[in-house]
């Protein structure tokens, strides 16, 4: 009788712990130099499909997002326990080792019967080594069942309905290796670009409870103090805001981590960063850097009162490859965007000449 206990209680204690384990993420996956071929091999997701997090995932959004041809995107952040990412001024938190940042991307349709079909294209890592982030992208397949890992790029002809109700075809472009080095480039490093206080600031919908972003990950200890008077970016699509900010915001998050003094396109001295207050920096009244067709005949980056003399606007309504800006990351032309920079550069007129 005791033999017939013993054996029932060491299946339960197997049975548990296993199930325990196959549960958490899978720490080793993130730190070894093998990329895992699968993106399931990570262990993130609960329900990999549905996108259903790990209790140790937490899901975040960005007040201000980068434009990805009209794709919705699912962020979520892994950090390990007893680890905590600090607080750095003006930047992305400094995460610690073992650190991963997950989006995946995903266009959603509607059918004939007016059901709602979302397609997941591809979900993008970054994987903080002992010495470094490393930057990997894995492709769903057309089950829909999991995600591979793709060194090389890829190319995803779909279609989504977009906000006006019509069906739209994208030519979705996966990021090679290179690209993705290219974005996230810092000096001689690869960092994070959303990540910061500044716009992470703001409220989710937690499954429990509607809270802070910055308050959550604090209670959940994944970042470590921060000062309370952070300050906000502005949601570049809320028309109550103040049009400058807007653009600012905008700028910022899809073209200053490039064209910042650090970024990849620090040598054309065009700084969009958000922390850039000199106005010819800014472009205002600033001659092109070896632009080539890029300048479209223009003489200058900002033309105060003149949105169509100005290169930056220029660069952002054309889809052709070697002039649009960002030359990486669309083929579409972002619409509400180009009407944003338009008015904002509009309503600079007189204040330089």
């Amino acid at each position: 009788m005791r033999s017939k206990r013993t054996l029932y209680y060491l299946f339960f204690v197997v049975f548990f712990v296993s199930s325990d384990i196959h549960s958490r993420v899978n720490d080793e996956a993130i730190l070894t130099e093998d990329f895992p071929i699968k993106l399931s091999d990570y262990r993130f997701f609960e329900n990999l499909t549905q996108q259903q997090p790990n209790p140790d995932v937490l899901p975040y959004n960005l007040i201000t997002v980068l434009f990805s041809d009209y794709a919705d995107k699912d962020r979520f952040v892994y950090v390990p326990s007893a680890k905590k990412a600090k607080y750095v001024k003006d930047s992305v938190f400094n995460f610690p080792e073992g650190t991963a940042l997950i989006k995946t991307f995903s266009y959603t349709r509607k059918t004939d019967d007016s059901d709602v079909v979302k397609e997941l294209i591809e979900t993008r890592l970054l994987l903080r080594k002992i010495d470094r982030w490393e930057t990997l992208t894995y492709v769903w397949n057309e089950e829909q069942t999991d995600a591979y890992l793709k060194v090389g790029g890829s190319t995803v002809n779909t279609h989504f309905t977009d906000s006006t109700g019509q069906i739209r075809a994208v030519r979705y472009r996966v990021p090679n290796k290179n690209q993705c080095k290219e974005c996230h480039a810092s000096g001689d490093s690869i960092v994070p670009i959303g990540p910061k206080p500044r716009n992470l600031d703001k409220d989710f919908d937690y499954p429990e409870q509607t809270m802070n972003q910055l308050v959550k990950w604090s209670e959940m200890n994944i970042i470590d103090d921060y000062p309370q008077d952070v300050k906000a970016v502005v949601d570049f699509t809320d028309p109550s805001e103040n049009i400058e900010a807007r653009a600012r915001a905008y700028l910022a998050i899809n073209c200053g981590h490039c064209h910042s003094p650090l970024g990849s396109a620090s040598s054309t001295g065009l700084y969009l960063n958000y922390g850039e207050k000199r106005s010819k920096q800014l472009g205002v009244l600033k001659p092109p850097v070896a632009a080539g067709r890029g300048s479209g005949g223009l003489n200058y980056s900002i033309v105060p009162g003149d949105p169509d003399a100005s290169i930056l606007l220029f660069r952002m309504i054309s889809d052709d490859p070697a002039i649009m800006m960002p030359e990486s990351g669309r083929s579409i032309i972002h619409q509400e965007a180009v009407a944003l920079i338009h008015d904002w550069i509009e309503a600079m007129e007189g204040e330089a000449r």
